[in-house]
């Protein structure tokens, strides 16, 4: 499991972010809603998309793996 922080000024971690994804987030409007991620200086908005795209990948190709799958609600 990584530990790699995303956003120093939230001090968010990839972590933090596949949790929000299990809990239902599936935006970088969630993740700034729910983390803080990009509020501060924005430069981990990047990074954080990557982070949110490889989780709900992971949601995509193994269904079981988060309950319930944050790409339902995906639009």
């Amino acid at each position: 499991m990584s530990l790699m922080i995303v956003c120093v000024c939230k001090a968010v971690s990839e972590r933090q972010i596949r949790n929000a994804v299990k809990g239902g987030a599936n935006s970088l409007r969630d993740l700034t809603r729910e983390l803080g991620v990009g509020t501060c200086c924005g430069k981990c908005l990047p990074e954080a998309k990557a982070a949110l795209c490889a989780s709900l990948d992971a949601c995509e190709s193994r269904p079981g793996l988060f309950a319930p799958a944050a790409t339902e609600f995906a639009v």
